[in-house]
């Protein structure tokens, strides 16, 4: 004889069966409330550091404007960064539903962008280089060290030339050998899950003998105009978004 329930009485629960394969994995729908299917993309994440002739090369914590915010820190003209200076579009976040995982970091150094002479002084990149860096994420830090530890990666190379009396060029902005696997490399890659906060200090306001400045526009000892500094941190890795 069938069972029959009262209106008071709530039906037997059904499971769903899964395979044993799936143990562990659950599915997007049980797990994640976010319905789009996602891909993965190899797309860094970058900001700048920006300094001009002269002036003090102060702290700055970068991934804290995004695209189209004004850059004036450290005596630039200030400027709307756009997607060549910043992929950010969300102060110290990435957007929703987007997670990144990094897997390696980098610096790419030269004088101040879109200048008639974009070749940094060398004295300007190694004060800069020889500053302290930090990557955070969530306030935990992943790197801790002087820019000079942090390859290139890519870019440009000029080898500068010099006599006993002066130099016929200035270094680039290149830190290290623009070989693409000349990168720091974080085993196992760190994650940036959505909405969780990071950035990239740089600091040269702690280094011994005090805070350096960019050297001004003429007047140098090595007879190269200086033309500040800009810089570019880029975490590199793996981008796992929503697909449109």
């Amino acid at each position: 004889m069938p069972r029959i329930h009262s209106s008071k009485s709530a039906p037997p629960r059904r499971f769903e069966r899964i395979s044993a394969r799936e143990l562990g994995r659950p599915h997007a729908r049980l797990g994640n409330p976010n319905t789009g299917i996602p891909e993965l993309v190899v797309q860094p994440e970058f900001d700048i550091y920006a300094v001009a002739p002269g002036n003090a090369m102060g702290l700055l914590i970068l991934f804290s404007l995004q695209q189209n915010a004004t850059y004036n820190f450290n005596g630039v003209t200030a400027f709307a960064k756009g997607p060549g200076h910043t992929t950010l579009l969300q102060a110290g976040m990435l957007e929703s539903s987007y997670t990144f995982v990094v897997r390696a970091l980098s610096l790419y150094v030269q004088a101040l962008q879109g200048q008639t002479h974009p070749l940094a002084h060398p004295e300007d990149v190694i004060n800069l280089t020889s500053s302290f860096m930090q990557f955070n994420i969530n306030r935990k830090s992943y790197y801790d060290g002087i820019g000079a530890w942090l390859p290139g990666g890519a870019g440009v190379f000029v080898q500068g030339v010099a006599t006993l009396t002066a130099a016929a060029s200035s270094v680039n902005a290149l830190n290290g050998l623009p070989f693409a696997q000349n990168i720091y490399t974080l085993p196992g890659g760190q994650f940036i899950n959505p909405q969780e906060n990071f950035n990239f200090i740089i600091n040269p306001t702690v280094n011994a003998g005090g805070t350096p400045s960019a050297l001004a526009a003429a007047g140098n000892p090595s007879g190269v105009t200086a033309n500040g500094l800009m810089a570019w941190i880029r975490l590199d890795g793996t981008l796992i978004r929503v697909a449109q």
